[in-house]
Parts: structure tokens; sequence; C-alpha cells
């Protein structure tokens, strides 16, 4: 029996992935000034407006507001008009010392005796569909908003195109888990105000 898969995937520009990078930025920074800083940190963004929490325990300092302002403006958040820019949007910083009782439990002597403050839950697979045993519908997905990205950076063609974009892929599969065709291709971006771009391509077997 034929069944259909679907994976999407976001762009370097959608809230939750300028989130994510800013979190991530200010957890390379701290561990470059202190290889046993614990970070737990958390970022929103909305329109004009950054918020960064959390607790830290890190013996080096960092900019928190220019690592952000820095990573904001790599992702391509550059121009008033888009209504979240780099050096003019405000950013309300919230991180604070880690609580002691979660210190205790995850400091130890020695790193054999490491422990662990918090727990998550996830789900994931490795596959041969492709090089980088990702699922092909996945790695698809990835490959139009990256390369969505690479055109609107160099700025040559589409130049109407700004950050924020998504992509979905369904493929369809046989009975035995092969991918047969893809059966639809979702791609949505957020661009110029003067820009009307519509196009969804449902492919045929």
């Amino acid at each position: 029996m034929h069944y259909l898969f679907t994976s999407e995937s976001v762009s370097e520009g959608h809230p939750d992935k300028v989130s994510d990078q800013i979190s991530d930025a200010i957890l390379d920074n701290m561990l470059a000034q202190d290889a046993q800083a614990h970070v737990a940190c958390e970022t929103l963004c909305t329109t004009g407006q950054v918020v960064i929490a959390g607790e830290v325990s890190c013996k080096g300092w960092v900019d928190i507001q220019q690592i952000a302002r820095r990573t904001i403006a790599e992702i391509g958040y550059t121009k008033a008009e888009y209504k979240f820019e780099a050096e003019s949007c405000g950013i309300l910083t919230a991180l604070h010392a880690q609580s002691q009782d979660i210190n205790m439990g995850v400091s130890r002597a020695t790193e054999d005796e490491q422990g662990a403050g918090d727990q998550g839950m996830m789900f994931g697979y490795a596959t041969d569909e492709t090089d980088n045993f990702m699922p092909l519908t996945l790695d698809l997905a990835h490959t139009l908003v990256y390369t969505l990205a690479r055109i609107r950076k160099e700025g040559k063609e589409m130049t109407y195109l700004r950050p924020d974009s998504k992509s979905q892929v369904t493929i369809e599969y046989d009975a035995q888990n092969r991918p047969v065709r893809i059966d639809t291709i979702v791609l949505s971006t957020q661009h110029d105000e003067t820009t009307v771009v519509s196009q969804k391509s449902k492919a045929s077997r």
C-alpha cells in the first residue's frame, strides 16, 4: 500500500529559528569563555523586540546585546521596513545566576558523576535515502530554504525576498518504504509588499 510522508523546514529568518540562533550564539560565546559554563537560555522574538531569559553559571562575561544584534544582522534583518531590524530592535535581557538548587544537582567533583538539570524527549531516525542519512522529504525541504536564502543574500535575482520562509515536501512511498515520486512541494516566503508571489507545485505521475 502506497502512502504519503511530509516534512517541513523553516528558514533562518523564521521567528522560531531566529530565537534558536540567538540562544545558540549566547551558549557558544559563554562556552568559549568558560568550558564548564551551565547555560539555560531561551529567546523570544516578536515585532521590534527580543526577550532573552534564563539561568546561567559562567565565569566569563559576554555582551548579550552585541551577540543578539550580530546574529540578527547575519540572518538578514537589516532594514527598518521589516519592523524587526538588528540595530533598532529592543533587546530585553533577563538572564540571572543559576539556581543553587539546580547547581547542586548538576555540579560534581568528577565528570563521571556529572548530573543533568533538565530532561527532554525527542524522536528521529537515520535512513539511507540520502547521503546525510536524513529522510528524503526533510533533506529536500532543507535544500529549498537554504537555496532561497542563498539567492536572497546574493541580491542578484529575486531582490524582493525577505528572511522568513518555509518549505514543505510530500513524497509518495511504496509498500516497501521506497520513495516513488514527489507529490507536493510548497514554498512560502516573506517578501516586499510591492511583490505578489503565489506558486504551488503539484507533481503528476
